[in-house]
């Protein structure tokens, strides 16, 4: 039992903070024209009820719940050729988890998340052939909420560095296609639970979407995800619990005045090798506007 205690925290560890750092929503890598300002809000209900290690279910008897927020300014610029992206993410998220029923304790965790930094360069931007090639830098800065006695927290306590490279190609007048590919790789953290050492191998994702407008203002699509490794260590002692986790997501967008947008989003994880299986509700709303005519912008920011 204390084993399997164990492992639950640290598992959770890794969860809440994994959220933070987001999947991206279909389109997102075609840019808006130089000089728009987007502001983005994202919620997310996320929920679970089990546990896996290894491919095996640890237990189905815990009860996971967590509130998530996240704020995202973008600025769209011109650098020489390219168009550029600055902008930060910030998160904030409240999490429980209740292992009563295993004879476990009722954990929780409130407050900001760690500051992530980035920037997009498309290095195709061509839409008249409906076509847009980004890579993206992730700099996440460990400034979140961080309890070092606690197992469950919102803040990592540790850096990350995710370069991400998106790819878009429109098929016909109203489909879409985006593939994108990450790799997020983590320093230690030497404070965890007050005296160990957390290590994680760095995580792969893979994502596929595909999009298509209903009509001019409303589109939707279908997300799936995919995330491998991030096995970690604590002392040298290994977690066994390697990810291998697929997700899938559906989405509905409408623009319903110039500037605005909002998603409407349910994700299911629907197989996990590791990790607690998720079910998502998500909102992200998104007001955009040209800094230098004071102009609405439609397009959807990476």
């Amino acid at each position: 039992m204390q084993r399997t205690l164990i492992l639950l925290a640290v598992l959770l560890s890794l969860v809440i903070p994994s959220v933070s750092t987001a999947d991206d929503d279909a389109r997102d890598y075609i840019p808006a024209p130089p000089g728009t300002l987007a502001i983005i809000g994202y919620y997310k209900h996320i929920w679970g009820d089990s546990i896996y290690a290894d491919g095996n279910k640890v237990t189905s008897n815990i009860d996971f719940k967590e509130e998530f927020g996240m704020l995202r300014v973008v600025y769209f610029t011109q650098l020489g050729p390219f168009v550029i992206d600055p902008q930060f993410l910030l998160p904030i998220a409240g999490a429980n988890l209740d292992t009563s029923k295993i004879g476990g304790a009722d954990l929780s965790s409130t407050g900001a998340g760690d500051l992530l930094l980035a920037a997009t360069c498309w290095f195709i931007n061509d839409p008249q052939k409906k076509m847009w090639l980004g890579f993206t830098p992730f700099l996440s800065i460990p400034t979140g909420v961080y309890d070092n006695m606690s197992p469950i927290n919102i803040g990592n306590n540790r850096w990350a560095f995710k370069p991400e490279i998106g790819f878009v190609k429109g098929l016909g007048e109203k489909t879409y296609i985006d593939l994108i590919a990450n790799v997020e790789v983590y320093s230690d953290n030497d404070d965890y639970l007050g005296h160990a050492k957390l290590e994680q191998d760095p995580i792969v994702t893979l994502e596929a979407h595909l999009s298509y407008d209903l009509t001019k203002t409303l589109y939707v699509s279908t997300d799936y995800f995919y995330h491998y490794g991030g096995k970690t260590t604590v002392d040298d002692i290994s977690q066994s619990d390697r990810q291998s986790n697929h997700a899938l997501q559906f989405t509905v967008g409408y623009s319903f005045l110039p500037g605005y947008q909002v998603l409407l989003q349910y994700r299911n994880d629907f197989e996990v090798e590791s990790g607690i299986p998720t079910q998502q509700i998500g909102l992200r709303f998104m007001y955009a506007f040209d800094l230098n005519s004071n102009c609405y912008a439609s397009s959807a920011p990476k």
